[in-house]
């Protein structure tokens, strides 16, 4: 019986094989796409106030609706289309940015001796649930950035353990842009923020001193 010869590949061909295939990836690892804008949001400016050696403890938990839970800035169209600004992000998912921009907000208000994120709050601390409902640029018929809406819901329970004592409310406001440029749909954005996150203190004392 002949035995079978087996080729052997020359050097040549050994060398030329990965090379090839790194070329064929090639075009998978380039990208024309414009690199990532990240932009930063700020908690709102202001003295730090020095809390009440009696302050309360509060317990901060923040959660946004469904289209919001993202990194992507937005806009809303006519149609209530979110369409992402092209490569425009903020630098987390919205909730996580917005949670450390309103605690850091209600540290500096000097109302609370102490303020952490968590769900669930221990017996005499104050709880604090937000929902982020709006926070996005608002587009008319023709495409052109108008203003940017930011709504919040939240729910503040005063250091008592019965859910059904706590209360509801609402901050909300609308920001005219200046212009159509990304700049200044951020710089609404900005805003909006300092509008309404100062107000958060203030509404949680007006309820829990009235109780």
């Amino acid at each position: 019986m002949a035995k079978q010869r087996h080729k052997i590949a020359s050097p040549a061909v050994l060398v030329a094989l990965p090379l090839f295939m790194l070329a064929s990836c090639a075009g998978v690892l380039e990208s024309n796409k414009p690199a990532r804008e990240i932009y930063l949001l700020q908690p709102p400016r202001g003295q730090a106030l020095e809390p009440a050696p009696d302050a309360p403890k509060l317990v901060l938990s923040l959660a946004a609706v469904p289209g919001l839970d993202t990194d992507a800035i937005q806009a809303l169209n006519p149609n209530a289309r979110l369409i992402p600004v092209a490569n425009a992000h903020w630098p987390d998912n919205l909730p996580e940015v917005m949670s450390s921009l309103s605690r850091r907000t209600l540290i500096d208000s000097g109302a609370f001796s102490r303020v952490t994120l968590n769900d669930l709050a221990r017996p005499g601390e104050w709880q604090l649930q937000i929902e982020l409902q709006a926070f996005y640029g608002i587009l008319d018929s023709s495409g052109t950035t108008t203003s940017v809406r930011m709504q919040l819901e939240a729910n503040i329970r005063c250091g008592q353990q019965d859910a059904s004592r706590s209360e509801v409310f609402r901050l909300e406001s609308v920001e005219s842009t200046a212009s159509d440029s990304l700049a200044e749909l951020v710089a609404a954005h900005q805003r909006a923020l300092d509008e309404n996150l100062p107000r958060l203190p203030e509404r949680i004392m007006e309820i829990c001193q009235d109780r």
